[in-house]
């Protein structure tokens, strides 16, 4: 029973006993004001025996266990005793009490000689002598030798039977039945009680939402008011006097009253944590009589006992109180989650937007998963009252790989019922996103969780699209995407018609490693004059452009200085023949071939391009390696949808663009597609690029376009998309499913 008292309890059952051996000593005639200064101890040594060494040793020294230190100073304590007898004749077995007293003392000393020994003999040996040494040494055995070879001694051979029943009563109560303990701890637990159930009542329980979801009513007319906040304990009384262990996390007024929202916690093998409700103790059983059925009340945990603490502490939901967001709720599926949202603090559900990365755990393994949805719901309480609450919806994004930097499948769903917290509540180092943005590509909202380029050849070869409306960042994201291959070893050819490139590229790439304008080009395609030809194809001067696109992209190729080519088809002088040539009289009255001429169209011109592009990487012959990346700026501009054209020539333009890129992958060409009109892009092309990045998307078509890639559920989240933030799939980012994913700072990108 002692081992149970806390140490001020055990001091004061120590000093009750030390009173109660006194009241016998002066009973039995001893002399009270004479024991510390007594010469003779001969027969006394009873009391001291009982006094200083049986209660003080098993209650202040030796609670617990005996360490040979302990005793060492037992059998030395008992050696000093014998040794100051007046009359060693006159002690019961003088000589038994005083070798066994040695005996202890010295397999002690060997105890603590063996200790660190490595040898396996000497540790079998230390192990032995230990055992001896914790058992027939501590304070109840070797002073309770002591102490019946005294009383033995002094009472009953001298005939003092009464004394020696009192003496003898005393050792029995105190050894075997520990009556002072019981007494004090029974009366301790109903003070406890008492106290629990009068200042710490807090309500009843009136029914669970889930088996996990207490709603306690506070009845002001019944109930003491308490001040409730989030995260208090709370013991719900779920069985006869056993509480369940719960926190506080939300509360909802009525008129009269109010009912505490309770989650129950749990420890590592998911069992709710119990304690009996009279004594704060860790408990799987009732016995008790005291009893308020469907109770609860407030608890703090420094009061309770410490093995019960300290599983409170290691309970997944007390631990991560502060970022709890709320549990799975039904409707949940293996690929997205259904959440209650608790709503106990107003500033924790701010948090909570489109992206915000979760956690929760399948099979005892953490996974990820992020915010794309949410609903609102009501629910009729009483009488009149209405309480209205949240639902959530998070799309699964797995485990992430720190160490290859990428999200991994975690298969099947978590269990209903089960809490979802914050991920990453801590705020995120502006030193890290620095270094993340050196990197990656992006990071997950709010995080420190890199989402890099894997793939820098399925990118390319295997196409990328960056869709999104005006000014939300998609040139932005371009240049970073274009610095990142670049460093690769890819070469890059933007078309571009708006002419940023050739004035913002430089601020991510160092400009040497730019190769801008046409000029080079149109003094060539100046000096010749434009040839009629039987076919329109073959009029203009067609082919002198073609040869010089080969050329200048045969060169740049072959430039191991220069990355990136910048060309602005507009700016090309390329002329066709309208129409095929017909004869005609001149002012000489002679026959000649005519036809009018016109300027190529920005598809024509595109087309032309990519076309020549593909025929320098076409003589490089086949590889799996990214060689060439093909960046249609303004995409619907340069590869319009066929209802887009403003002519047959444009829709043959873009078909034969199309070509091109279907058919570059196997020589090492792709093509980068950024556009701000989804629906004015040729699909034939689009629908050819696996990396997708969707931005801020407001149009219909642009939204049901990019659904087949991302799903209904993150296309919904499109139109609402914060700023740098972009949600992202495909081969070059080795993302299995769609995740939204927050773009770096361009002040983390560029260069100067």
């Amino acid at each position: 029973m002692k081992t149970n008292l806390s140490q001020p309890l055990r001091i004061l059952v120590a000093s009750i006993y030390v009173v109660l051996l006194i009241v016998i000593f002066h009973y039995l005639g001893g002399d009270v004001r004479r024991l510390v200064w007594s010469n003779s101890i001969d027969s006394s040594i009873w009391f001291y025996a009982g006094a200083f060494m049986i209660i003080l040793g098993s209650y202040i020294v030796e609670p617990y266990f005996t360490k040979p230190s302990d005793a060492i100073a037992n059998s030395t304590a008992v050696l000093i005793a014998l040794l100051g007898l007046s009359n060693k004749n006159g002690f019961f077995a003088y000589s038994f009490v005083f070798y066994y007293a040695i005996a202890i003392l010295l397999l002690s000393i060997l105890a603590i000689f063996l200790k660190d020994r490595k040898h396996a003999f000497w540790q079998v040996e230390g192990k032995i002598a230990y055992w001896v040494v914790e058992t027939f040494g501590k304070s109840n055995v070797i002073f309770s030798i002591v102490y019946l070879s005294a009383s033995y001694s002094y009472f009953a051979i001298e005939g003092k039977i009464i004394p020696f029943i009192c003496v003898i009563a005393f050792w029995v109560c105190l050894t075997f039945f520990d009556v002072a303990s019981i007494i004090v701890d029974n009366i301790s637990r109903l003070f406890r009680y008492l106290k629990m159930h009068s200042s710490f009542e807090l309500g009843e329980a009136i029914g669970c939402d889930n088996p996990l979801l207490y709603n306690i009513e506070i009845d002001y007319s019944k109930h003491k008011p308490h001040k409730i906040s989030y995260g208090d304990l709370v013991a719900v009384e779920t069985s006869h006097n056993i509480g369940s262990i719960g926190i506080v996390i939300n509360t909802k007024q009525l008129i009269n009253k109010k009912w505490v929202g309770i989650y129950l916690l749990q420890d590592d093998d998911n069992e709710i944590i119990k304690m009996s409700l009279n004594n704060k103790k860790l408990t799987i059983d009732a016995k008790t009589i005291f009893s308020s059925s469907n109770h609860a009340y407030l608890l703090g945990i420094d009061e309770m006992d410490e093995v019960l603490r300290r599983k409170i502490k290691k309970s997944q939901l007390f631990g991560n109180r502060d970022q709890f967001v709320g549990y799975v709720t039904s409707g949940s599926n293996i690929s997205t989650i259904n959440f209650c949202v608790i709503m106990g603090l107003p500033e924790r559900i701010a948090k909570i937007s489109e992206g915000v990365v979760l956690k929760t755990k399948i099979y005892d393994n953490e996974t990820l998963y992020q915010v794309i949805n949410g609903n609102t719901k009501e629910e009729h309480l009483e009488d009149h009252n209405r309480y209205g609450y949240t639902i959530g919806i998070a799309r699964k994004l797995g485990k992430y790989d720190y160490q290859e930097k990428e999200l991994t499948t975690c298969k099947w769903m978590p269990a209903i019922y089960s809490p979802i917290f914050f991920a990453f509540p801590n705020t995120v180092s502006a030193d890290n996103v620095k270094s993340i943005a050196n990197s990656s590509i992006g990071r997950l909202p709010e995080t420190e969780l890199e989402i890099p380029i894997k793939d820098c050849d399925s990118m390319v070869t295997h196409n990328t699209a960056i869709l999104g409306i005006l000014g939300i960042g998609k040139s932005c994201l371009a240049f970073e995407i274009i610095k990142k291959l670049s460093d690769k070893a890819v070469k890059i050819i933007c078309i571009d018609i708006t002419n940023q490139y050739s004035k913002t590229l430089g601020e991510y790439v160092d400009n040497k490693h730019i190769l801008g304008g046409v000029s080079s080009i149109n003094d060539v395609l100046d000096k010749v004059t434009p040839e009629v030809k039987d076919s329109k194809e073959e009029g203009g001067n067609l082919e002198e452009l073609k040869n010089l696109l080969i050329a200048d992209f045969g060169a740049f190729m072959d430039n191991q200085g220069k990355k990136i080519r910048i060309i602005n088809p507009d700016e090309i002088h390329a002329i066709k023949q309208d129409e095929h040539a017909k004869n005609r009289q001149n002012k000489d009255k002679q026959w000649e071939m005519y036809a009018p001429f016109c300027e190529l169209t920005i598809a024509e011109k595109t087309r032309l391009i990519s076309e020549m592009a593909f025929n320098v990487c076409k003589q490089k012959g086949i590889t799996d390696t990214a060689r060439l990346l093909l960046v249609y700026e303004e995409a619907h501009s340069l590869i319009p949808e066929w209802n887009s054209v403003a002519n047959e020539g444009d829709k043959s333009a873009t078909n034969g663009t199309a070509k091109v890129i279907l058919q570059g992958r196997k020589y090492g060409m792709g093509s980068l597609v950024i556009t701000q009109r989804t629906a004015n892009v040729s699909k034939s092309i689009l629908n050819q690029c696996n990396t997708i990045f969707a931005l801020r998307v407001f149009d219909d078509t642009g939204k049901g376009f990019l659904e087949n890639y991302i799903g209904e559920d993150y296309a919904d989240t499109l139109p609402t998309l914060d700023e740098r933030h972009a949600i992202a799939i495909g081969k070059g980012l080795k993302l299995k499913q769609p995740v939204i994913i927050q773009l770096n700072d361009k002040d983390n990108i560029v260069i100067k």
